[in-house]
């Protein structure tokens, strides 16, 4: 039954075909009788084809099927493992700087690196005080910039300006002002952007020295 609905599909679709043609042919011959003729074919043709369409789909073999239980259901993607990141509750601040001091790159990746391990270093508050207090121990005794080769010294003093000042955020006050000004002075030195005795570093220096004299008073 199928082949035979089938059969009768393709030559419906023929003889439609072949009677537009012709009533296009009659019509560009202006013969409006025979060219209206070969429309009412092509539309008994279409009628025809759509019908034995419509029929043939019941007919079609159970293997050209697919129930909506059968059909493919999209796969779930399975997430790829996490490299596992070492914790900062499992090792000292103290030794991350150290480790990170001896890598063999340049100033400016140890930077990078330690600038990162600093950004989620879960700080006390009483770390980001004694922070504070060693910030401004070492620039009174100018030792801060005294050495910029040593790196273990200039990390260390680094990651403690940043975690202070990621403490307090966008506040305008003395304390982070000072170690906003000590974070650029030991930043630039380090990666040799300054020299000690330039100009922005003396500016940053005087600005230091505001914010000293308003948080001493």
């Amino acid at each position: 039954m199928f082949k035979l609905l089938s059969g009768i599909f393709i030559l419906s679709g023929i003889v439609g075909v072949i009677s537009l043609l012709l009533a296009i042919f009659n019509f560009i011959k202006l013969d409006r009788i025979k060219a209206i003729k070969m429309l009412k074919f092509t539309g008994i043709s279409i009628f025809i084809l759509g019908l034995s369409a419509l029929s043939a789909s019941e007919f079609l073999p159970e293997s050209y099927t697919v129930s909506k239980e059968e059909s493919p259901k999209k796969e779930k993607h399975e997430e790829k493992p996490v490299a596992k990141v070492e914790s900062t509750k499992d090792a000292t601040w103290q030794g991350k700087v150290k480790e990170v001091a001896s890598f063999n790159s340049t100033p400016s990746k140890k930077f990078d690196t330690i600038e990162a391990y600093a950004k989620k270093y879960p700080a006390t508050k009483a770390e980001v005080k004694e922070f504070e207090d060693d910030i401004v121990a070492e620039y009174k005794n100018k030792k801060y910039l005294a050495d910029v080769q040593n790196n273990e010294y200039m990390l260390g003093n680094i990651f403690k300006a940043y975690v202070v000042n990621r403490y307090y955020g966008e506040e305008e006050t003395p304390i982070n002002d000072f170690v906003f000004g000590f974070y650029q002075n030991s930043n630039y030195t380090f990666k040799g952007l300054e020299s000690i005795n330039s100009n922005a570093i003396k500016y940053n220096e005087r600005q230091m020295d505001k914010a000293l004299t308003a948080i001493e008073n």
